[in-house]
């Protein structure tokens, strides 16, 4: 769902198709699933390429964690839109990170836009994650129906028997 309430006020609802995908699984999903690719084109792929800032993702995922503060050194996972086709459109991946108890410590809204810039927001989870709030200032240009004086606010029930942004 998008909801725009000025300069005039936009909605459209629509169902889309989006892929929960553990960082250090996605060679052995590669091998394992035949419409599945990691790194390489696919009906269905995954790649690094559109993630991050150009470092392998471990690495960045460690490095922005650090420099917020946050301890997360645990499973690493993705919520995105993957490519279809060769064709990615992600406007939003979502990227939760665990310490090594399995405790939800950290969520990163890596956020795109239309000239293939991204930012990285990095907020902490409380002990409390079961539903997650988050907001923050957008200081990324995503649309040019929106300043930058904007808000993101976040409502997010993490990955367990389902998941929801």
């Amino acid at each position: 769902m998008h909801r725009r309430l000025s300069p005039r006020h936009h909605r459209f609802k629509y169902r889309v198709f989006a892929m929960l995908l553990e960082l250090d699984e996605l060679a052995a999903l590669d091998r394992k699933l035949a419409l599945f690719k990691y790194n390489r084109w696919g009906l269905f792929s995954f790649q690094d390429r559109d993630h991050g800032d150009g470092r392998p993702l471990q690495a960045w995922l460690d490095d922005i964690l650090a420099q917020n503060g946050i301890e997360a050194g645990g499973a690493r996972r993705v919520l995105c839109y993957p490519r279809i086709l060769g064709f990615v459109f992600n406007p939003i991946s979502t990227w939760f990170c665990d310490d090594e108890n399995g405790r939800l410590k950290a969520i990163v809204y890596e956020v795109h836009n239309t000239y293939e810039e991204r930012h990285a927001y990095v907020l902490p989870v409380g002990a409390d994650s079961e539903l997650v709030r988050h907001g923050c200032a957008k200081n990324f240009y995503v649309s040019p129906f929106l300043s930058r004086d904007c808000r993101y606010n976040f409502r997010i029930r993490p990955p367990g028997d389902g998941v929801a942004i």
